[in-house]
């Protein structure tokens, strides 16, 4: 009896930390599927990591001021799969990015579909969950 009473209680526990292992937050609430942005500017620094990279671009508008974008990508098992690594893009590497842009239009994000970079023709495309 207390055998079944420990093992009840351990399944208990592995089932309520279920929840956090499946968690996983939803692209739809922060980006707009429904449109494209374009983006061009130069590589600040790029963020290698789980569960997803980012590039962090400088943008320079209209206007000449420069403002720092956030591009959301894969994970580093998604992006290696790709035929990226952590040094495919470097500082300083000037990109053309399209993307899935932020649904709060003041927030400089995108969610990336496709990045080129035009100097040596190197291109990626698809989309990430």
């Amino acid at each position: 009896m207390k055998r079944m009473v420990l093992l009840l209680l351990a399944g208990l526990v592995l089932l309520a930390g279920n929840g956090r292992v499946l968690a996983h937050h939803s692209f739809g609430a922060t980006y707009d599927s429904s449109q494209r942005v374009e983006v061009e500017g130069v590589v600040k620094e790029m963020v290698w990591r789980n569960p997803h990279s980012f590039l962090r671009l400088d943008v320079t508008d209209k206007d000449g001021a420069t403002k720092t974008w956030a591009l959301e990508w894969g994970s580093i098992s998604q992006l290696s799969g790709g035929q990226l690594t952590r040094t495919t893009l470097k500082p300083g590497d000037k990109l053309v990015v399209t993307g899935e842009p932020a649904r709060d239009q003041s927030s400089p994000r995108l969610l990336i579909v496709n990045v080129k970079r035009p100097a040596d023709g190197w291109s990626w495309q698809g989309r990430v969950d």
